[in-house]
């Protein structure tokens, strides 16, 4: 019996230590792809302005590792994150890498992330990040969602009576 309790005990002193396994934030997503989010850029900005407020939010966030305006693309370094309890955290890194369409008119973005686990880089995803720029972005250049209107109930599915 205390074997069995000492076991359970050093099992979850070790899980806990190592942050479900990997040390990342539970905002870390595990996968080899990320997805691009997109929107909308407000008709009423011009390139030059969006442009000039993109590199903006991701300064305030981030050091840039290439950048080039004429191709509307931008990537910063990876780095700790902005998040004040995961800063000392040094096996946790993010990045942003962000573009706009040729036409100028969308915007599109993806968090990568990565977690040391003592021998490779695992990557993945930051939702918490991407949910933070996301916001930042939306209210700066985004457009605003149009809404969709309900859709009449398909002739086979059922209805209240």
């Amino acid at each position: 019996m205390k074997t069995l309790f000492f076991n359970t005990f050093l099992l979850s002193v070790l899980f806990f230590l190592g942050g479900c396994g990997l040390g990342a934030p539970e905002s870390f997503m595990q996968m080899n792809k990320q997805y691009w989010e997109s929107m909308d850029i407000k008709q009423s900005i011009a390139y030059e302005d969006a442009w000039q407020r993109v590199i903006y939010i991701i300064t305030k966030k981030f050091e840039l590792e290439m950048i080039s305006k004429e191709d509307g693309y931008v990537r910063s370094a990876y780095g700790q994150s902005y998040f004040t309890e995961d800063m000392q955290n040094e096996r946790y890194q993010i990045r942003i890498v962000a573009k706009f369409t040729p036409d100028r008119k969308r915007f599109e973005f993806k968090i990568e992330s990565r977690v040391w686990d003592g021998k490779i880089w695992r990557n993945g995803s930051d939702v918490r990040v991407a949910t933070n720029m996301r916001k930042d972005f939306q209210n700066s250049i985004g457009s605003a969602p149009v809404k969709k209107q309900p859709s009449a109930a398909a002739p086979d599915s059922l209805k209240a009576p």
